[in-house]
């Protein structure tokens, strides 16, 4: 596995602060995890992984305690700006399509079919 930034958004910073010290309790460095908690940003912790052990516990971790979404990203994010950067680009990338509405099956104008 290449080394990977696995984050996690939650709601409380109670919450925040408890997976920051679990991740550290399960063996994380102080380096390896990026908290923002600042009250105009989204609530997050990032982790850097380095194998499917990592991923593991991290996910386990940030499910325990209450975890509202995650995201993964590859390379290694370096502080809490760059942390916010990249998921300000990744969610503006995030543009859902509604689906289209088709009330009835025939095609009419320049795609319809000529019968004789």
């Amino acid at each position: 596995m290449k080394t990977t930034s696995f984050v996690g958004f939650f709601q409380g910073k109670d919450k925040l602060r408890k997976a920051s010290n679990s991740l550290q309790i399960a063996g994380f460095k102080p380096s390896e995890i990026i908290v923002q908690d600042q009250d105009n940003h989204p609530l997050m912790v990032c982790a850097t992984l380095s194998d499917s052990y990592d991923l593991e516990m991290a996910v386990n971790i940030f499910r325990f305690h209450g975890v509202d979404h995650t995201y993964s990203f590859d390379g290694i994010i370096e502080n809490a700006e760059d942390l916010k950067k990249i998921i300000s680009i990744h969610s503006k990338q995030q543009i859902f399509t509604p689906a289209a509405n088709r009330h009835h099956d025939h095609r009419e104008g320049m795609t319809s079919e000529v019968t004789f």
